[in-house]
């Protein structure tokens, strides 16, 4: 299986997608520099930029074939995928209990799960609209 993904196209597939995760996960770690709070709001925002800008690539992208599954994959799995995390958001929520800070906790939870289907939503029907359709 190994020598199946290394051959041809698919290595330049791969390589695409591990260069945009290496983009994304060090755009992540940038804003997460920017700011130095208790709570965890790096990771919110970008979790909600991510989930808004993920729904409106999903529907937009496949709407222009010129762009090479390729690019889309290294996009949205790759940049995207490395760029928002789900590890961290489970880390830092298990941080605000043990520490006490119990409405924190639940609160970042809540607009996480809402904010990032919100956006999400809103995401694609932006792709929608944007492809004409």
């Amino acid at each position: 299986m190994i020598k199946y993904a290394l051959e041809g196209s698919d290595f330049i597939h791969y390589l695409f997608v591990g260069l945009a995760g290496a983009l994304g996960a060090s755009l992540r770690y940038a804003i997460e520099l920017l700011f130095d709070s208790a709570f965890p709001i790096a990771t919110l925002l970008i979790n909600l930029v991510g989930a808004l800008l993920l729904g409106w690539l999903t529907s937009f992208l496949p709407r222009f074939p010129r762009i090479s599954s390729t690019i889309s994959t290294a996009i949205t799995t790759g940049f995207l995928g490395a760029f928002t995390t789900f590890s961290a958001f489970s880390v830092e929520n298990l941080t605000l209990l043990m520490n006490g800070q119990v409405f924190a906790a639940l609160s970042y939870i809540l607009v996480s799960l809402v904010g990032g289907f919100v956006c999400a939503l809103v995401g694609l029907r932006l792709g929608v609209k944007e492809a004409g359709l």
